[in-house]
């Protein structure tokens, strides 16, 4: 813990630094900015009525920001008899809400790193923390620890309701989920994954439990088919033959899952009172079947695991030649995904503020068929991730693909900040067991961040529209 401890300290100071250097240089809202910090600041003062409608999403952020200033207010007040103003939520203030819950992040990924790989052979505790270390610093994540953003607390409630699902504290773990939705709706698809896992987890292990009593176990396969196999076979095998078990087991797994089923019904009533998801302006946030978006993950995600993912490429060579039709087939089926269902989102022509524009005018628009020529790289990034994920627990494998795409593929707009999630919960199955591929990761992940830092802050550019205000390049 004393090292741990040490390295919390460390990483604090270097955002305080990075965070100080932010606000020297961009010391005005900026992006998305211009609407959370204004609705926040009516917030602080107690305004609760009125609403941005260009903001999306619902006001969890706000509400985590007043619920961290009003204490403070509230000493100001009772010391000064004076009412609070807006210097208890200036930018640099809401700014370093972000940076304590970085710092929470960090805390949190350490925390589930040991909940699910502490347990395992040659478990090593330094090289946890240097793991936990390097998903912190995540460049999309990262980035967002200095302004005021919806991702950095999003990130820190998913990652509580995972903590504590773990814990087998589902009820504090559903409340996180709520705390999650609030900051953004899109996280109900994490909700739904952590109940999934909750109810699956319990109803695997009253089956087994059965199955021994009834002295017929079950054969314990080693292949996510057969276990899946098994899985269904006993659940029917209870349902028809066994119903009062059966019935039982269901009102467990109800009472269990108690607080995840509200925050689900909850969810549902805000959509029929609201009309849909997206609060606000949903002009640019339509729902729509954009299964590349999937593809774009794979390669996001094992580039940045890099160094976890060459042990995989001799085994999938050898994968490739004993399934080489199967093979082919799955390459003409994305060919035929990519073809008719490549979108590129309005926005993404438009802003070249963002990374992604440069990504797909330079490379998918220089000519039809490069965004063909990576069909085996999607394939391969496919097998690296399966082969991670193949390490977790059945239910994981099962519910994670399936919430990949119910997170992924509605999103029009190629954006980073939708894999943050995803692309975390990928990452914290890899157990910590090599120094080098750890120590490789951290200097690459630390390299695009100062990059990406340098950029933004000593780099901005001005439109001719707007020959007055910075532009500056971001995720």
């Amino acid at each position: 813990m004393n090292k741990f401890l040490f390295v919390l300290a460390v990483y604090s100071a270097c955002l305080s630094v990075v965070g100080n250097y932010v606000n020297v240089n961009v010391p005005d809202p900026y992006m998305d900015e211009i609407f959370h910090i204004p609705q926040a600041q009516k917030y602080c003062v107690g305004n609760f009525t009125e609403w941005d409608p260009k903001i999306t999403t619902l006001p969890g952020l706000y509400l985590i920001s007043v619920g961290i200033v009003s204490p403070l207010n509230t000493i100001t007040t009772l010391f000064s008899g004076e009412k609070p103003e807006l210097g208890s939520c200036t930018t640099v203030h809401l700014r370093s809400q972000s940076v304590v819950f970085g710092l929470l992040n960090l805390v949190l990924l350490y925390c589930i790193t040991g909940q699910l790989h502490a347990e395992k052979d040659k478990y090593n505790d330094y090289l946890a923390i240097l793991s936990s270390l390097n998903i912190s610093l995540l460049p999309v994540l990262f980035f967002f620890n200095f302004l005021y953003y919806t991702d950095t607390v999003s990130t820190t409630m998913v990652l509580l309701m995972y903590s504590l699902y773990i814990s087998d504290k589902y009820g504090l773990s559903s409340l996180a989920g709520l705390l999650s939705v609030l900051c953004r709706q899109t996280n109900i698809v994490w909700v739904f994954f952590m109940a999934g896992l909750a109810g699956g987890q319990i109803l695997a292990e009253q089956i087994r439990l059965h199955q021994a009593k009834t002295q017929h176990p079950p054969t314990l396969a080693l292949t996510t088919s057969g276990q899946i196999l098994e899985l269904i076979t006993g659940t029917w095998t209870m349902a028809t033959k066994h119903t009062t078990q059966f019935f039982t087991i269901i009102g467990l797994i109800v009472t269990k899952c108690f607080g995840f089923i509200l925050v689900g019904v909850s969810f549902l009533l805000f959509v029929k009172l609201n009309n849909g998801i997206v609060v606000g302006d949903r002009s640019a946030h339509v729902a729509v079947v954009h299964l590349p978006q999937i593809l774009y993950f794979f390669l996001f995600c094992c580039g940045l695991t890099s160094p976890f993912i060459f042990n995989y490429i001799t085994s999938f060579l050898s994968f490739v030649q004993r399934n080489l039709i199967s093979i082919i087939l799955i390459g003409i089926l994305l060919s035929v995904i990519i073809y008719y269902n490549t979108l590129a989102h309005p926005y993404l022509l438009a802003d070249n503020r963002h990374f992604t524009f440069y990504i797909w005018r330079r490379f998918f628009m220089r000519h039809w068929s490069l965004k063909f020529a990576l069909v085996p790289a999607y394939i391969l990034a496919a097998y690296c991730i399966a082969n991670i994920v193949q390490k977790s627990e059945l239910m994981f494998r099962i519910l994670f693909p399936i919430c990949l795409v119910l997170s992924l593929a509605p999103q029009a707009l190629l954006e980073f900040r939708y894999y943050i999630i995803p692309f975390i919960l990928v990452r914290l199955q890899i157990k910590p067991s090599s120094l080098t591929k750890l120590a490789i990761e951290f200097l690459v992940l630390v390299a695009i961040n100062a990059v990406t830092l340098y950029l933004f802050l000593f780099k901005p550019f001005t439109w001719d529209h707007e020959p007055n205000q910075l532009q500056r390049f971001m995720w």
